[in-house]
């Protein structure tokens, strides 16, 4: 009878054993994370663009308090030269069309759509039956069509047609009281010379001042107030336009930004 008496496993092949099952755990970890970002990117694009959350005072003081000594300059979000107008736009009063844009993947553009559509809109057509409004954006069907109240849908980066519709546009309405995010729609409508009125925390971040730039409102009573004025004062919407453009010309360009950001990095070398 032949006595077999098996050789010890080296280190070394242990060792190689587990490179081999940790390889593959990589492997399928990888192939995991990849279909999910994959998903991610059909169902969530807008997770994949360009970051648009902008540092605003708050943040910088958050910042600030962590690290006293630390120097922060923020650089502003730009409104996109393509939407840039080259002549501040006269625009048709008669009959006025509000509008309000956004990407509704989001709840709060959800939120802020429902509230021009069923706070503002029916209240506001008791003295302006003949005002119209236009809902846009991606995925702008959530919202639901009524008479008065048109809804487009617009693919990702359709910016012919995004300019088309700020063109149309009268006043862009934005009730917006979810935070977070820069708001490059506000930035947009001031760029096409389209006067805005918003909440607070709908142009928290931008250097604007309310009067000069935008008009603020908070609840259905003062948007309807603030859109009855811009209508009834000729003066007071050519004011807000022009200041508005005059802004992003100044701040809010391609051109003003790359002038900061060189500060930036010659303070730095």
């Amino acid at each position: 009878m032949e006595l077999i008496i098996p050789k010890e496993k080296s280190n070394l092949t242990e060792l190689n054993g587990k490179v081999e099952v940790l390889s593959f755990l990589e492997l399928k970890v990888k192939e995991l994370i990849d279909s999910h970002i994959l998903k991610r990117k059909l169902w969530f694009p807008n997770d994949f663009l360009p970051a648009d959350e902008q540092m605003n005072d708050d943040q910088e003081k958050n910042i600030k308090e962590l690290e006293p000594n630390i120097k922060t300059v923020i650089i502003p979000n730009g409104a996109g030269d393509e939407m840039i107008v080259k002549k501040i736009p006269k625009k048709n009063i008669n009959p006025p069309t509000l509008l309000f844009q956004g990407n509704f993947y989001w709840l709060q553009n959800v939120e802020a759509a429902d509230f021009l559509t069923k706070k503002i809109y029916p209240k506001l057509i008791k003295t302006h039956p003949e005002i119209k409004i236009i809902i846009s954006g991606q995925k702008a069907n959530k919202i639901k069509s009524k008479k008065g109240i048109e809804i487009i849908n617009l693919n990702l980066n359709d910016s012919k047609k995004v300019k088309k519709i700020y063109q149309r546009a009268t006043i862009f309405v934005a009730p917006i009281f979810g935070p977070g995010g820069t708001r490059l729609k506000i930035l947009a409508a001031m760029a096409a010379g389209v006067p805005v009125i918003s909440t607070k925390v709908g142009v928290e971040g931008l250097s604007v001042k309310d009067g000069r730039h935008i008009l603020l409102a908070n609840n259905p009573e003062e948007f309807i107030e603030k859109i009855n004025l811009l209508l009834k004062e000729k003066n007071l919407y050519q004011t807000i336009q022009k200041n508005a453009y005059q802004l992003i010309k100044n701040e809010y360009s391609w051109f003003s930004i790359a002038k900061k950001l060189e500060n930036v990095y010659q303070q730095i070398i």
